[in-house]
């Protein structure tokens, strides 16, 4: 049976921990500080749960993940004979070196060292480790358990042989892998989240909608039509008969219109925070961070299995 590796016992390090459990993967939990980990234990537990009652995984197999998950604080214990090590400390580029020097140094020397960084540089975190080669960027999509996207990105000294077994490990365990063909902040999801996020901001601050309007705009438009096809594909349907061409040219002015209005700062302006927190106190209704977070899941999940529904109809047979 396969044996990975979680190393940092955060929100994140607990989401992977449930899905590589709940695929039934012997899981091992590490971090510095035991009483960090037991809690992310128990949170990897509820969520790996969570994953078979929405149907998203096989009770069984579940089961058997979860009764192998362990927590240790001894790196030599942790990474001993593993296949794969899930990097999840602090978004801090001295950490994270430390912790791939700390992995290099115990784990196999054919295992796979993957990042959870959202920003940082694969390149620079693997420099002067043991093994460049097999390291790499796994950057996933909180809540990684859920969301399937996982974006793998090369450093400067990354074998391809590294992208193609990572390639294969993420889609064991029910990810969609997305290679990033180099190394740049933020990868391709984030970076798009980040333009929208600046507009978004920028929409609320300028007096055009509230924070409420930007939101219900987009949960209720785009975001129906992204959780079904990605923009290009949209915009080629959108063009009709003539594609994507035919878009262009019966809408570019439009949109090149739209294009110059947009906002261009890039620091975020000092009343942000103020701006957002007053709008947001209206939408969350008085909701609790816990119960918002479960209407997150269960509506993520339930999109899944539809979309796992059409999938199964579209095959031969289905």
């Amino acid at each position: 049976m396969t044996a990975v590796a979680v190393v940092g016992a955060g929100l994140q390090g607990a989401s992977w921990a449930a899905l590589f459990a709940a695929h039934g993967l012997e899981v091992r939990l590490y971090d510095r500080d035991e009483a960090v980990a037991r809690k992310a234990y128990a949170r990897a537990g509820e969520m790996a749960r969570f994953l078979v009652d929405q149907g998203l995984a096989v009770d069984s197999v579940a089961q058997a993940g979860l009764a192998r998950m362990r927590v240790l604080i001894d790196p030599a214990e942790a990474f001993d004979a593993v296949s794969h090590v899930q990097e999840c400390v602090t978004e801090d580029l001295a950490v994270k070196r430390a912790v791939f020097g700390l992995v290099t140094e115990h784990a196999p020397a054919d295992a796979l060292v993957a990042t959870s960084s959202s920003g940082l540089s694969i390149t620079q975190i693997q420099e002067g480790v043991r093994g460049p080669e097999r390291c790499l960027a796994a950057h996933p999509y909180n809540p990684p358990h859920l969301v399937p996207l996982v974006e793998l990105a090369p450093g400067e000294h990354t074998a391809p042989e590294t992208i193609e077994r990572a390639r294969a490990f993420y889609r064991s365990v029910g990810k969609t892998p997305v290679v990033v063909h180099r190394d740049v902040p933020g990868y391709i999801a984030n970076r798009l989240s980040a333009a929208l996020w600046r507009e978004a901001v920028e929409l609320v601050r300028s007096g055009v909608a509230g924070v409420e309007e930007v939101d219900s705009a987009v949960r209720n438009g785009p975001g129906l039509r992204w959780a079904v096809m990605g923009p290009h594909l949209l915009y080629h349907l959108g063009g009709g008969a003539g594609g994507i061409r035919g878009h262009l040219d019966h809408l570019a002015g439009v949109k090149e219109g739209m294009l110059r209005d947009l906002a261009t700062w890039t620091t975020f302006p000092d009343d942000t925070a103020d701006v957002l927190e007053a709008g947001l106190a209206g939408e969350t209704g008085g909701r609790s961070m816990a119960e918002m977070v479960r209407e997150r899941d269960e509506s993520l999940a339930a999109i899944l299995i539809s979309r796992r529904r059409e999938r199964v109809k579209a095959e031969p047979g289905g």
